[in-house]
């Protein structure tokens, strides 16, 4: 199974992302750019309404994974939504993502359907990914 998708909905102004596993610098520097190209394409096409970020299966990462995470999202605010749902798997993944997400407004859950009923998700918790 891939470490990572990316799924964007130009008509839902939406982001869908899961991450998996532990992850490594090339794995880091792949994602790093292809999630680049999807929020600015996004946000040329209109912008972000939602973004749900599962991170059911993503392990707690390496401090340099972590800080590069919220140096990724720090440089892409401006394109970033303020209706993020992250959803991990247990406190010290929630510790670590919100740590990481600096800056960004979002709501973190450790259950996919309530994460889905807060943003108002398209299909529910029957995302994609």
């Amino acid at each position: 199974m891939a470490a990572y998708s990316i799924q964007t909905d130009a008509g839902h102004r939406s982001l869908h992302i899961v991450m998996r596993g532990y992850w490594d610098q090339p794995t880091f520097d792949v994602f790093a750019r292809e999630y680049e190209q999807a929020v600015r394409s996004m946000h040329a096409a209109g912008g972000l309404a939602k973004a749900l970020v599962d991170g059911r299966e993503f392990a707690v990462q390496a401090k340099e994974i972590s800080e590069q995470f919220r140096a990724l999202i720090a440089r892409n605010l401006p394109y970033l939504t303020k209706h993020t749902a992250t959803v991990v798997p247990a406190h010290l993944n929630k510790l670590q993502a919100e740590r990481a997400g600096g800056e960004l407004t979002a709501q973190y859950f450790t259950d996919i359907d309530e994460a889905c009923a807060w943003l108002d998700w398209p299909g529910g918790a029957q995302t994609p990914g």
